[in-house]
């Protein structure tokens, strides 16, 4: 997917729990909506595959954003199919919305903002619809969709195609030029449209194939300097030199056959899809709406998951590091990385889901009721594990650490083999009722009421962590049974015809997933309760709508491994099961003006404040040593308390230009909140013009003042507990995520 084919449809609420722009409409149920048009959730700082994550002052998943396709998830859970493994924003998506807080609680489940997407399924003319993009460091990216009829009695089809070979913003030494993303999609549907007995209504199946190779987390050292700011290590520019290991290839102990194997980074942990649809609409003579969707997916996906632990100097009086590529040449440096791979190879998963709904749309009311029933098989997910140092240079080798002349790597430069493996075997299921109704109670009173309750079952098994570096040891069951409820209730109220109030109180239960069990401990699963109330004010002009709100809510029983690194041995990681909860209130405006034709400006302004709460526990290394940690109340990682976006766009005949910027504040990367990183700004710019009637030319620059910003967490840094401690970190070198370097990217797209 690229940012310049989006054309901003999407919302971009960089925003605590959302924000919505007020217009004026014959119905009070409509007058509060979102402006599609001026919305940029896409726009993703980081990589151009995928949508940003919405903030809504939770921390951001691993997965990201929820995409739909058709009206179902494209993938059940995004570990380890991510979503953009199977997914793409390509020519044959017709249409593009979003589901807000409550939309995404009521059809999908979770928490969070989710990007809707609904694909050509045939037309009734010849269509033809495509384009071509490319950018300053090599991308080459297609996509193509052709439809139209097959009879004169309603038999029609799309075809589509996407490919996209990305060489990201470096150049690794000999790792595939195309590292960042190399894939492929194909899509292809018929449809029949049909009137039966007042019946009328269409029936299409739908089928999708993609191919999926690419490293998603990439990371830079840099110099962590004085009020979080950073610079770039002399001679390593950030995004613009490659930190990956250079040979690309991993020794992993294979975690069922226990030999050791040599893997591809690329290669063996790419993935593939099937995915089939049967997709029918109907209308009944009353205005009855009935609705049905099946999915069916067969997938094998693998994931390579590096994590940078730590930085360490070396102390030369009783250490040495040589390369292990040739043993004989001595590391000269003050610095090493400390390197932790996580990799699952190819897993075979299995998705069956569902969705049945009935609705009409009638002069107050439009209610709808759906059933669903999707499950998900993961067959015996295993991940193996390593832990080796490297340089810290561009292009880095593999070193190998003596201390006092002994060595723990073995032969390939390892260590701790399989000391991280993961491993559970199973299915899970939801099986849901949802029931919700917009009612214009009179001209000036709407409500919006909705409920759900799923039945979330857990069935597998997973093994015991007891030292060993293998998954052939005695399984323990899984057998879990949630009851999940969601109930919601808003409204807006007309003070006058400009102005008014809304307000909006929401429960919903959530359940887990198998994976929690992956780290070889009882995780002590629990339904997490999110309580949530939002208050606030709209008012509605011909050149100005604004909407104020203010939002509460609160999410417990978060379980998530965590990997902490020895406070006086960066090299020795700890993994945890953290439980905790993360309650925030936030306060968001969001204006959108047209002060004159052609000319539209959206503005957003959030204050919010996360919190840890009951966070606290123990951590025992293997050294020996055991360290207290208590990080309730602290200020959530990752998450900015203020945060600002600016969107100015101008039409002028076939021209259009725009831009948008955003600003994070500071964001903590360590959970006692002593190290953080400085404010950042991520920018886009772009202009399209239209030739003729079907071509459109187009140009985006990302990241247009060329700001390096890093992000993420700091495993080291976790257990720096004073200030005094993460003074001590000034000066010296970590290493982090960031945001692409300038990046123009070129466009054409077509039309017939």
């Amino acid at each position: 997917m690229k940012i310049n084919k989006i054309s901003l449809t999407l919302f971009l609420a960089a925003t605590s729990f959302g924000s919505l722009s007020a217009q004026v409409n014959k119905k009070i149920s409509d007058t509060v909506k979102l402006k599609e048009a001026d919305r940029n959730i896409m726009l993703n700082a980081s990589n151009n595959t995928g949508p940003r994550e919405v903030n809504v002052g939770l921390p951001a998943t691993v997965g990201g954003t929820t995409i739909l396709e058709n009206g179902l998830p494209v993938v059940y859970f995004f570990w380890p199919e991510l979503p953009t493994k199977t997914w793409r924003q390509d020519a044959t998506i017709n249409k593009t919305k979003v589901l807000d807080l409550v939309q995404t609680a009521i059809n999908v489940g979770g928490v969070g903002f989710s990007a809707s997407t609904f694909d050509n399924l045939g037309t009734d003319k010849f269509k033809v619809k495509g384009g071509l993009n490319s950018n300053g460091y090599g991308l080459m990216n297609g996509t193509f969709n052709i439809s139209g009829p097959l009879s004169k009695n309603g038999l029609k089809y799309s075809l589509g195609a996407y490919g996209n070979l990305d060489p990201g913003t470096f150049k690794p030494s000999i790792i595939s030029k195309y590292y960042r993303d190399k894939s492929q999609l194909y899509k292809a549907a018929l449809t029949q449209d049909y009137k039966l007995l007042g019946l009328t209504g269409s029936i299409s199946v739908f089928y999708k194939y993609m191919n999926d190779e690419g490293i998603s987390n990439l990371f830079s050292p840099f110099i962590y300097g004085k009020n979080g700011k950073v610079t770039k290590i002399e001679g390593f520019d950030i995004g613009r030199e490659s930190y990956i290991e250079r040979t690309g290839k991993i020794m992993f102990k294979d975690a069922f056959s226990e030999q050791f194997v040599k893997r591809d980074i690329l290669k063996d942990y790419g993935s593939k899809s099937h995915t089939i649809n049967l997709i029918s609409q109907n209308v009944l003579s009353n205005g009855l709406k009935l609705n049905y969707i099946l999915l069916y997916q067969k997938a094998k996906t693998g994931y390579y998951n590096p994590s940078m632990t730590g930085t360490s100097s070396v102390d030369r009086s009783n250490e040495k590091y040589v390369y292990q590529d040739s043993p004989s040449e001595e590391y000269t440096g003050n610095n090493v990385q400390s390197v932790m791979i996580i990799a699952s190879k190819k897993t075979p998963l299995t998705t069956l889901s569902s969705t049945l709904s009935i609705g009409k749309k009638s002069e107050n009311h439009d209610w709808n009721i759906g059933l669903d029933q999707w499950s998900f098989n993961t067959n015996k997910f295993a991940s193996e594990s390593v832990q080796y140092y490297q340089e810290i240079a561009a292009n880095p080798r593999k070193l190998v650490k003596y201390t006092d002349g002994a060595t723990t790597s073995n032969e390939y430069g390892d260590y701790n083999i399989n000391s991280s493996m993961e491993y559970y075997d199973g299915t899970e299921s939801k099986t849901a009722f949802y029931m919700s109704d917009k009612w214009d109670v009179n001209d000036v009173l709407a409500l919006n009421l909705g409920a759900k309750i799923a039945l979330n079952e857990l069935r597998g098994d997973y093994q015991k962590k007891q030292g060993i570096d293998n998954v052939n040891g005695a399984k323990t069951a899984i057998n879990i049974n949630w009851w999940l409820k969601t109930f919601m209730a808003s409204a807006t109220y007309k003070v006058t015809n400009k102005f008014g109030v809304l307000g909006e109180i929401m429960y919903n239960e959530d359940g887990d997933h198998l994976n929690k069990y992956s780290a070889g401990t009882d995780p002590d699963l629990k339904i997490s309760k999110i309580p949530s109330a939002t208050l606030g004010l709209f008012y509605n002009h011909p050149l100005i709508s604004i909407v104020s709100k203010a939002t509460y809510i609160k999410k417990d029983q978060y379980r998530t491994t965590f990997n902490f690194s020895n406070p006086d041995d960066a090299g020795e990681i700890a993994r945890v099961v953290g439980k905790y909860a993360i309650e925030t209130i936030g306060w968001t405006t969001d204006i959108l003006a047209k002060p004159f034709k052609g000319f539209n400006l959206h503005l957003l302004f959030t204050i919010q404040s996360p919190k840890y709460k009951d966070f606290s526990g123990d951590v025992s290394f293997n050294s020996g040593s055991t360290v207290k940690y208590d990080f309730s109340n602290k200020t959530v990682t990752g998450v900015s308390n203020y945060l600002t976006e600016i969107d100015p766009s101008y039409t002028w005949k076939s021209l259009r230009v725009w831009g948008s910027a955003r600003y994070f504040s500071k964001q903590y990367f360590n959970k006692p909140n002593t190290l953080y990183m400085a404010g950042h700004w991520e920018t886009f710019a772009g202009a399209s013009y239209k030739m003729l009637k079907n071509f459109t030319v187009n140009v985006t620059i990302v990241n247009f003042i060329n700001q390096s910003g890093a992000s993420g967490s700091l495993p080291d840094g976790d257990l720096v507990t004073t200030a005094e401690a993460a003074n001590k970190k000034v000066g010296t070198i970590m290493t982090g995520s960031y945001i692409r370097p300038f990046t123009a990217e070129f466009g054409l797209n077509f039309q017939f």
